[in-house]
C-alpha cells in the first residue's frame, strides 16, 4: 500500500486550504492509498477538519507532530525574533516523515529533509500557498527545482518559473487553486458592519522591504478612524506583526475601539476569504490575496512605497488591476476615483484571473489527487497535466 503524507508545519493556519483539499480528494478517489495529514498546531488541525467536512466520507488520518519539549518551551521567546520551530519539528519527526512514499508540503522549509539519508526514497511534492505573483519573495524561489514535483495554480506561475529555469517539464503540473474549494464561495458574502457604508479591506504584505505598512499603514488607518462614512477591514498578512522584536512593527490600540474598523491580525476570517468576499474596494501592495478578491472583479488601489525610477515598469502584475498611488494625502478622492474608474480595469482583472488560476471540468482537488497518485506510483507525470 502506498503511503502519502500531507505536512502542515507553520505557526499559523494560512497554508491549510492550499493543501488539504488534495488530501481529502485523494482518499476519496484512491481508497487503496493510506493518506495522512500531519499538523504541528491545534489551529491547523481544526481548520483542516472543517475543510474535510466538504469532502464526505474521506478517510484521511490525522497525526499531531511537534518539536522537542525543550524547544517548545523556548520558542515563545525565540519566535519574537526568528521562526525556528519549523526546522525543529522536521528534525524531531524525520523518521516518521521518511516512512511516506510521497510527502506533500506547501512551503520550501521542508527541503531540509533531503539532507537525511533516511528520506532519500520519499518523493517531495510542493503545492505552494499563493497565486505566484511576487517575483521578489517566496513565489519565485530557485529551490523549487529541488522538489520532485510542483503543483501550480495556473499558466502564469508555470510560465514564470519555467522562464527562470526553476521548474522543468519533468517536475511541474498545473492543478488549479484548491483553496477555492476549501472556503466560502463569493455568493455567501456576510455583512460585517451595522451600516451599509462602503467596505475597504487593507491587506499589506508582511515583508518590510515590500510592504506599504511601514511608510503608510497608520496614515491609512487614521483616515478611517476619522471618517466614519467608510468601513475598514484591516487584515494584513498573518505574519506582519509576528517576530515583533525583530521587525519592530507595532499597532496602536486606539484603532480597536472604532465601530467602523475591524482589526484582524490572523483569525480564521483573515485566511478563509470572508473579508475578501465582504469588501467593496481592495487596498494593498503585493499580496497574492488580491487574486482571491478578484474571484469577483472589484475596484483596487495599490500603495507604491518602493524605491524605483518614475515611470518605470510596474514591479507586480497585480498593479495593473487598479489605481497605483504613492500617497495617502487624499484617500477619499482615491476611493472615489477607484470606484469611478473600475470599468477600465475589470477586463484586465478577469483576464489575469484566468491566466493565474486554471479552471477545467475537473476540480483542482481532483486534478491534484490524480497527479499525486500518478507521480507517487510512476515517478513521472503525463504532459496532459501541463
Amino acid at each position: 500500500m502506498d503511503r502519502i503524507g500531507f505536512l502542515l508545519n507553520h505557526y499559523d493556519a494560512h497554508q491549510v486550504p492550499h493543501i488539504v483539499p488534495y488530501a481529502f480528494k485523494l482518499s476519496q478517489l484512491y481508497p487503496e492509498i493510506e493518506v495522512t495529514i500531519l499538523t504541528s498546531t491545534i489551529e491547523q488541525k481544526e481548520f483542516a477538519k472543517e475543510i474535510g467536512a466538504r469532502f464526505p466520507k474521506h478517510t484521511c488520518n490525522f497525526v499531531d507532530i511537534n518539536a522537542s519539549l525543550a524547544f517548545e518551551l523556548m520558542d515563545p521567546l525565540l519566535s519574537q525574533f526568528i521562526f525556528m520551530r519549523k526546522s525543529a519539528v522536521l528534525r524531531k519527526n524525520i523518521k516518521l516523515l521518511s516512512d511516506f512514499d510521497s510527502l506533500v508540503v506547501p512551503e520550501v522549509t521542508s527541503l531540509s529533509l533531503k539532507k537525511y539519508n533516511s528520506f532519500v526514497k520519499t518523493k517531495l511534492v510542493f503545492t505552494g500557498h499563493g497565486a505566484g505573483d511576487n517575483q521578489n519573495i517566496g513565489s519565485f524561489d530557485s529551490r523549487l527545482s529541488e522538489f520532485s514535483l510542483c503543483l501550480l495554480p495556473g499558466k502564469k506561475y508555470a510560465e514564470g518559473l519555467s522562464k527562470r529555469g526553476f521548474v522543468t517539464a519533468e517536475n511541474y503540473a498545473i492543478a488549479g487553486y484548491p483553496k477555492f474549494e476549501a472556503v466560502a464561495p463569493i455568493n455567501e458574502r456576510k455583512a460585517l458592519f451595522e451600516n451599509k457604508n462602503p467596505v475597504i479591506i487593507y491587506n499589506p504584505h508582511h515583508h518590510p522591504n515590500y510592504s506599504s505598512w511601514p511608510a503608510l499603514g497608520e496614515k491609512i488607518l487614521d483616515f478611517f478612524y476619522t471618517n466614519k462614512n467608510y468601513n475598514l477591514i484591516f487584515a494584513p498578512h498573518v505574519l506582519l506583526f509576528k517576530r515583533k522584536w525583530g521587525k519592530g512593527f507595532k499597532l496602536s490600540k486606539k484603532y480597536t475601539n472604532s465601530d467602523n474598523i475591524i482589526i484582524d491580525e490572523g483569525s480564521r476570517r483573515s485566511i478563509d476569504m470572508s473579508y475578501m468576499n465582504a469588501a467593496d474596494i481592495y487596498f494593498g501592495d503585493c499580496s497574492s490575496q488580491v487574486y482571491e478578491y478578484l474571484l469577483k472583479p472589484r475596484p483596487c488601489v495599490f500603495f507604491d512605497t518602493l524605491p524605483r525610477e518614475p515611470n518605470s515598469e510596474l514591479p507586480y502584475s497585480c498593479w495593473n488591476f487598479g489605481l497605483v498611488t504613492k500617497t495617502t494625502d487624499d484617500l477619499e478622492q482615491i476611493i472615489i476615483s477607484a470606484r469611478e474608474s473600475h470599468d477600465k480595469f475589470s477586463s484586465i482583472q478577469r483576464e489575469s484571473f484566468r491566466h493565474t488560476f486554471a479552471t477545467t471540468e475537473i476540480s483542482p482537488s481532483e486534478r491534484g489527487a490524480h497527479l499525486i497518485a500518478e507521480f507517487t506510483r510512476k515517478g513521472t507525470i503525463d504532459k496532459k497535466w501541463q
